[in-house]
């Protein structure tokens, strides 16, 4: 008589697919190289956009400036803290100029600002504004 136990060896307990049954693991390694490639480029995509985060918040200003969206004060004071945050000073000073900017033009630069922040504004005060930020854009650039 037959055993049944090898009988019905099959049915109670399948056999396993040839590729589960110690195969290379092939398709694992292809998903876990395709997950560190698609989080290798979501770390390059973020760090493009914080790095271009300050000229982005430079170019929102000096579009603020050219349609004249706020008092001049108001506008002066965002340029003003933006310089501050990129050149890592506590205030603006004429006398306390960033590293690798020459003193006298920093010393004009800081001075107008100052007077487009405080004084009456003059009727060119927004083109004067708009050179402001554009000086700004061309010394982030180079520091």
């Amino acid at each position: 008589m037959a055993d049944p136990r090898n009988e019905l060896a099959g049915i109670v307990v399948p056999v396993a697919p040839d590729g589960a049954a110690g195969g290379s693991g092939l398709p694992l390694l292809m998903w876990a190289g395709g997950l560190l490639m698609v989080a290798g480029i979501a770390l390059v995509v973020w760090l493009v956009w914080y790095r271009r985060r300050p000229a982005r918040a430079l170019k929102k200003i000096s579009t603020a400036v050219a349609q004249r969206q706020n008092t001049l004060p108001l506008l002066a004071e965002h340029l003003d803290s933006w310089v501050r945050v990129q050149f890592h000073l506590s205030r603006v000073d004429a006398k306390m100029c960033p590293p690798g900017l020459d003193p006298a033009d920093w010393s004009d630069w800081a001075d107008t600002l100052a007077h487009m922040r405080f004084a009456p504004s003059p009727p060119d005060a927004y083109e004067g504004l708009a050179a402001l930020c554009e000086t700004a854009r061309q010394w982030k650039r180079h520091a």
